[in-house]
């Protein structure tokens, strides 16, 4: 499966994003009025928008301050990134062993377009097994993706 410019930069903007979120949380706010939480029956429902809520009010004060909405905000962003690359992961295992071997690894979009410069497989194989985990795959498109960002 071949991921396209368009799909490389929304990984990159998902990646980036937490970043983004921290800089809107340390810049001056006009208003720092906490949202409250609907106070109904629904609040106490354990699935959907009320328990996202819940697991963000940090205090549990029935409001999210702007850091804690903050927090969940990077929280949620983080954890669709992680998500969508595990999707990729699983894709780009074609023989279905649970790991990336090397030929695989040459598959990755990422890998294709750094051509000559793009670093080894073993760069990223920390137990040097000479395969790629789903961990050590998040490694190398992190440090792809770094890369990428300075041309």
């Amino acid at each position: 499966m071949s991921m396209t410019w368009r799909k490389m930069n929304l990984m990159l903007c998902m990646t980036m994003m937490p970043i983004a979120a921290n800089a809107l949380q340390t810049q001056p706010r006009s208003s720092t009025t906490p949202v409250k939480a609907p106070m109904t029956s629904a609040s106490s429902q354990a699935s959907g928008p009320n328990a996202l809520f819940t697991q963000w009010d940090t205090n549990h004060d029935g409001t999210l301050s702007p850091a804690e909405f903050s927090a969940g905000w990077e929280k949620l962003q983080s954890d669709a990134a992680l998500h969508r690359l595990h999707d990729q992961f699983v894709a780009l295992d074609t023989n279905k062993s649970g790991s990336l071997d090397a030929a695989e690894y040459a598959h990755l979009e990422l890998i294709k377009h750094a051509g000559a410069s793009a670093p080894p497989m073993s760069a990223f194989d920390t137990d040097k097994n000479r395969r790629l985990d789903f961990k050590e795959y998040v490694n190398a498109v992190g440090y792809m993706l770094q890369h990428e960002q300075k041309k």
